[in-house]
Order: C-alpha cells, then structure tokens, then sequence
C-alpha cells in the first residue's frame, strides 16, 4: 500500500493556491474555468474547461 499527501492553501481566494505534495510543491494561478500552474522546476501547465465537459490542456517544459 503507498501513501499519497496532497495540502492546498489559499493565499487569496479564487485566485492563487499553494499546493504541496510528498513530491514537491507548486503554485496555481486561476479559477476553475482557467488556470496555469507552475511546479518547482519551472515546468508550467494551463487548463481550460470547455462547454460539454471537455478540458483543453497544455504543458510546457523550461528550456
């Protein structure tokens, strides 16, 4: 069996979160309609929803 921790802080509500992880932490800008998050190695990611329960994503890696 393996453990998973996961802990979500709002810094301001709605807008900016802290999330950490047993792998690390990141940062999420955004609401539940779009959001970008950027991890501790500069990887970043966006996400929009979309009408009809589809999800466009996009991950990008640091050069």
């Amino acid at each position: 069996m393996s453990f998973y921790y996961h802990k979500r802080i709002t810094v301001i509500p709605k807008l900016l979160h802290l999330n950490i992880s047993s792998h690390g932490w990141s940062w999420t800008l955004g609401g539940r309609r779009a959001h970008v998050t950027r991890d501790r190695h500069g990887r970043s990611s966006t996400a929009v929803r979309l009408p009809g329960g589809f999800t466009w994503r996009r991950r990008s890696r640091r050069h």
